[in-house]
């Protein structure tokens, strides 16, 4: 799991190359007051946003763990196309759910016997996704809707008695967002968003056919 965390970081940062804001100097036209013949400037809206997220997840499909995970974050690159309100980039984030299961009988798979055991399960989840973004505005306040394809990699986990069953696979992600940021200075803001994370992650020793979640973030972004 950490080579995988490893290895997208290394991705996600050679993805996200930086390209600074560009200052436009232009002569006062020469037909214009005489005092006012100086040298004025135009700055263009920054082309790159980088945000940093803590993130909660609340489970809604799979059926194998339903307690919400409060550990959980993401990393977000985006490009504003030429400077405008279209904005492309990518994101990986991750989710840890826990959750403890009070003693009952669990029959064995063959049918051959039967133990009474508590349980605690696990579910770690590192989704990936190539995103798009439209924003209503660019100053001030910033609404946006968004929606990213990718895949997500999930780790199952069950502890009972002395045994361990553990498993991990792959599954397609889309997830459609929602979001809204504060801008606090011409670099920084506060960020925040709800999406829905689909992943088509099965697993047949967990009974698992997907797995779905609302997620909810919250953090910081800064502009170059």
């Amino acid at each position: 799991m950490k080579n995988i965390i490893l290895l997208c970081l290394l991705g996600l940062a050679y993805f996200t190359q930086a390209q600074t804001t560009t200052t436009i100097a232009s002569p006062w036209p020469t037909d214009g007051p005489q005092p006012d013949r100086e040298i004025y400037t135009y700055t263009r809206s920054a082309d790159d946003q980088f945000v940093l997220n803590w993130e909660m997840a609340i489970p809604s499909g799979g059926n194998y763990v339903n307690k919400n995970s409060y550990s959980g974050g993401r990393f977000d690159y985006k490009h504003f196309v030429d400077g405008g309100n279209i904005a492309v980039g990518a994101s990986m984030g991750w989710n840890s759910f826990d959750e403890y299961t009070p003693a009952r009988i669990y029959d064995r798979p063959d049918g051959s016997g039967a133990i009474y055991s508590d349980m605690v399960r696990h579910v770690y989840t590192l989704p990936i996704a190539i995103n798009a973004f439209y924003y209503f505005n660019k100053r001030n306040v910033k609404p946006y809707i968004g929606l990213g394809l990718g895949t997500s990699y999930s780790e199952q986990e069950s502890f009972f008695n002395i045994y361990v069953v553990k498993e991990s696979n792959w599954g397609f992600l889309v997830k459609p967002e929602i979001g809204l940021q504060l801008e606090i200075n011409e670099t920084f803001g506060l960020a925040t968003y709800a999406t829905y994370n689909y992943a088509t992650n099965r697993s047949n020793s967990f009974n698992i056919d997907y797995f779905a979640s609302f997620n909810i973030g919250a953090g910081l972004y800064w502009e170059w």
